[in-house]
């Protein structure tokens, strides 16, 4: 007798998402749009951010080589229209972002700090979730 073959759904790099060893400058307004907020506040809200979701939360991006390290917090598509957070610099139609293909990079250059989790919808940072975790973030430091 055969056992059957349980089919698990696939998963699947996103559309927008660089091959592996690619960085590559992805237009945001399609896919996502991306909140880009800098230093130490960045850091805080992401880390506010992953604790209220159990470590789900959407997808964000470290460009550490700045001035200041900047983390892009990927939102859906329109949140930067409606976007007005102090500290925060939006990216929507007409904007691009880096975007490192290799999910698991090190952290010297352009890498994730959460990776996006290749299922489909991809699920991305909640506008709502990632304003609480800023003014948790303020409130904090």
């Amino acid at each position: 007798m055969r056992t059957p073959v349980v089919s698990r759904p696939r998963r699947a790099r996103p559309p927008w998402l660089p091959p592996e060893r690619v960085i590559d400058a992805v237009a945001a307004g399609r896919w996502w749009d991306a909140i880009a907020v800098d230093g130490p506040l960045a850091y805080a809200a992401a880390a506010h951010l992953k604790q209220a979701d159990d470590g789900r939360s959407g997808p964000i991006i470290c460009d550490p080589l700045g001035p200041q390290p900047r983390l892009y917090f990927l939102v859906p598509v329109g949140t930067a229209d409606q976007w007005d957070e102090p500290g925060t610099l939006t990216f929507g139609e007409c904007c691009y972002v880096g975007v490192n293909g290799t999910l698991d990079a090190d952290t010297v250059g352009l890498h994730w700090i959460t990776p996006p989790r290749c299922s489909y919808p991809e699920p991305l940072v909640c506008p709502r979730g990632l304003r609480g975790a800023l003014d948790m973030a303020r409130a904090t430091s």
